[in-house]
């Protein structure tokens, strides 16, 4: 994985929308395992700067000292570690298809807040033509991005249903052109509420004029279901044709959760519908890649996000341990954005996991044995982030 590279020299705007302005933070809070690890990914783990090294030692005549045979072994191994991961890469994923940032055209759900938000405003200070698929209509931001950059439209739309799903992007089409960008990204809010009733309770709390649900109940995991897992099916089903017609391809991108692996209490419908939806990808990806057209394989790209804990209102009642958020930072929405624009950008297909733990649990944590799971799910506290209460 590389750096995310500047941003092409057309722009609408010079500074970013109020909506993806953040706080600023107390500096303790960036020093995180990631930074570590990135400062180690541009040093010492750095093929470039450890033959800078040894250039080094050669230059004040040691080459031929132990020291500098060490530093070059290293560096050619890291050498070949990065051919294997750039072969890796293709062979997989295929070699990246042509973007035309003037041609495509992209699609956005749950595009109002979070990183949904976000995604679109750096997109449309890029020049890029995009559509906002939401069930809240444009606030007065999102007015005045659509007055200054008519390459921005916004569709109030109920993505769970099937219906109002292909009537929005009939307009898209009418108005932007064929969509070839699809960013599957709307999500509920999660309820954080348990399966088990509590032994004092049979899953409500009555009060002297209410009675409050204290356990998921099925209408709460449809309505997650619906718009979490459906929706992919309800976009996919209206754009997927448009993207298929398209003579240089398209991008599905698909934004899922750490969770989906983790499974963590008192969010059963949330792991849930990110386990299908990882799912769904996976699936769609293998279909794309046994394709009998050979041009599909090749210009049809997906991209599944999993990512750890965000600075969104979705996780704003996740509570950790200190020691829990220096093992994983939480991930920026511009940081994520950034990424999946990095990705599409270059016509890359791939797997994007984010913090660094993201990576990790999403390679092995299948294979960790129960025992130590249970010691790192008490140790991160992830069973009891989210608790009501």
């Amino acid at each position: 994985m590389g750096i995310p590279g500047t941003e092409p020299e057309k722009t609408v705007y010079t500074t970013l929308p109020a909506a993806s302005q953040q706080p600023v933070k107390p500096f303790l809070s960036y020093i995180n395992l990631d930074l570590i690890i990135y400062i180690l990914g541009r040093s010492v783990f750095h093929p470039a700067i450890c033959l800078i090294g040894y250039l080094c030692i050669a230059a004040v005549h040691k080459h031929k000292e132990p020291i500098a045979f060490y530093t070059l072994y290293w560096t050619a191994f890291l050498c070949v570690v990065e051919i294997l991961l750039y072969l890796n890469q293709r062979i997989t994923f295929g070699a990246p298809r042509d973007v035309d940032w003037e041609r495509d055209v992209v699609v956005i759900t749950g595009g109002g807040s979070g990183l949904g938000r976000v995604l679109m405003e750096s997109l449309v200070m890029r020049g890029v033509k995009v559509a906002v698929l939401d069930i809240k209509s444009a606030d007065s931001e999102a007015e005045e991005l659509m007055e200054g950059a008519g390459d921005l439209l916004w569709e109030q739309c109920d993505v769970g249903s099937q219906a109002q799903v292909q009537t929005s992007i009939a307009n898209i089409v009418k108005k932007l052109g064929p969509p070839t960008i699809l960013v599957n990204n709307a999500a509920l809010p999660i309820h954080a509420l348990p399966l088990l009733p509590s032994s004092s309770s049979n899953g409500t709390t009555k009060t002297a004029t209410t009675t409050t649900t204290t356990t998921l109940a099925p209408e709460q995991a449809l309505n997650t279901l619906t718009t979490n897992v459906a929706s992919h099916f309800n976009l996919l089903h209206a754009v997927l044709p448009h993207i298929l017609a398209s003579p240089t391809g398209g991008h599905i991108v698909t934004l899922s959760s750490i969770l989906s692996h983790l499974s963590p209490s008192h969010l059963s419908d949330y792991a849930a519908s990110k386990a299908a939806v990882s799912a769904l990808h996976n699936s769609l990806f293998h279909e794309i890649q046994a394709h009998s057209d050979s041009r599909v394989r090749r210009h049809v790209k997906t991209l599944l996000v999993e990512v750890g804990q965000m600075d969104t209102a979705l996780f704003s009642m996740t509570r950790l341990p200190w020691w829990a958020r220096f093992m994983g930072a939480v991930v920026e929405g511009k940081d994520v954005a950034r990424w999946i624009t990095w990705y599409v950008e270059r016509g890359e297909g791939g797997v994007l996991r984010l913090p660094f733990y993201a990576r990790c649990v999403g390679a092995w944590w299948a294979v960790v044995p129960g025992a130590l799971e249970r010691c790192l799910r008490w140790a991160s506290g992830v069973d009891r982030a989210v608790r009501r209460g």
